[in-house]
């Protein structure tokens, strides 16, 4: 097994300034993916861009807080993803309510015609036992592409990020036990949000074990810390 790496930067089709810098990043700089949220402002556009620039790697970012729902006006739960999956987690007309987005938000990706590597969702909200459960019947067993399910690590672990870490790990634990698709092994980037370091990307990858490695990345716009990081990172290799 080779040592893979993957840099994948979120939310590509909010808006605008967001798809600017990601495909700015891809075309002048290291990134390899985007997984793309549907029904937001920006939707159609990321859609034409990904098409114009094949070799970026699409993905579907299913979205469940904090945007802009394809079956309702609002979420009932607002924007908090920890009263997103409890609120789904407790409530059977919430559930549904989390199913038809799930069955809409894949349709409309399908529509698009583009090819879906991998699956992701925002504020990591597809690990939720229900959600989960709810892409297994939609996506099925021959869905071919990877899921974000990789073992948290951190850059350099303090003691807030780590208790976070530990929990979050410990809850996608089973997730990556049970997984039916391939899943990264590792994932990078959680204790960086909206602040990716290339000195550090750069310092850890030659000690990755041989594997399936992501870096999460959160573009905003040309001249945020993230997309100055990935284009910085235009020469680093995929495996």
């Amino acid at each position: 097994m080779k040592k893979q790496i993957v840099l994948v930067a979120d939310d590509f089709g909010m808006n605008a300034p967001i798809n600017e810098a990601i495909l700015h990043a891809h075309v002048a700089g290291g990134l390899h993916a985007a997984s793309l949220m549907m029904a937001q402002s920006g939707t159609e556009e990321a859609v034409a861009m990904a098409r114009a620039h094949p070799r970026l790697q699409t993905g579907w970012h299913l979205h469940l807080n904090d945007s802009r729902p394809a079956t309702l006006e609002q979420w009932p739960w607002g924007s908090s993803p920890a009263r997103a999956g409890i609120s789904i987690g407790l409530s059977r007309g919430s559930r549904e309510i989390m199913r038809r987005e799930v069955v809409r938000q894949w349709e409309l990706f399908r529509s698009t015609g583009l090819p879906c590597h991998f699956v992701n969702s925002h504020h990591h909200l597809h690990a939720h036992p229900a959600v989960y459960r709810a892409l297994v019947e939609i996506l099925g067993p021959d869905f071919k592409g990877w899921i974000r399910l990789g073992r948290i690590r951190l850059f350099r672990p303090a003691f807030p990020s780590f208790c976070k870490s530990f929990l979050a790990d410990a809850f996608l634990r089973r997730r990556r036990k049970l997984s039916i698709w391939r899943s990264t092994d590792t994932l990078w980037g959680l204790d960086r949000l909206f602040a990716m370091k290339a000195h550090e990307i750069r310092a850890v990858i030659p000690a990755l074990p041989e594997g399936f490695h992501e870096f999460l990345f959160h573009p905003r716009t040309l001249s945020c810390p993230d997309t100055q990081c990935l284009l910085e990172l235009n020469s680093l290799p995929t495996d």
